[in-house]
């Protein structure tokens, strides 16, 4: 009997295992690419990537707190430059998949994006700096919609950069 259960779990994880491989992405996309497929057919575009994890790399042409795109208060983080062509990709990172007592933060001036730990009545116990405006990011999130001219990215993580 072990043995016909070991028979049986056997062909499902490996089932597992190779869909699980086959959304994983190889590369990151360069944010040109993808901006250029959805300039160009955005229906297609959207059926192609709809609820998909993707992870983009590109140049953060901007940065805002408080981005209410999603339901949840989120930052945006723009990966495009003035010379793209057409749509930018907008990576939410939002503060409810923080770890507890972890804030996202982003001066007046937009230039950064600091992660800060607080403590429990919300004083800055310590400050890091994840993104500036100008620095080349590679990020995952799940594909949400094509929205008033930005490829939208949810529940977006930093990824390690190209060539590391």
């Amino acid at each position: 009997m072990l043995f016909a259960m070991k028979r049986a779990i056997a062909p499902a994880f490996l089932l597992a295992a190779s869909v699980s491989l086959s959304l994983a992405q190889d590369a990151p996309i360069d944010w040109k690419t993808l901006a250029t497929e959805f300039s160009q057919n955005e229906a297609a575009a959207e059926a192609k990537y709809q609820g998909k994890l993707l992870t983009v790399s590109g140049p953060v042409s901007a940065i805002a707190g408080g981005d209410m795109t999603v339901e949840s208060a989120a930052v945006a983080v723009t990966l495009a430059t003035t010379d793209g062509p057409g749509p930018d990709v907008k990576c939410l990172f939002e503060n409810s998949d923080l770890e507890p007592k972890t804030q996202l933060y982003v001066p007046e001036d937009g230039s950064e994006v600091q992660v800060r730990t607080v403590d429990g009545v919300g004083n800055e116990t310590n400050s890091k700096p994840m993104a500036e405006t100008g620095q080349q990011l590679t990020v995952t999130g799940s594909f949400v919609n094509f929205e008033a001219g930005d490829i939208v990215l949810r529940h977006c993580r930093l990824g390690a950069a190209a060539g590391q």
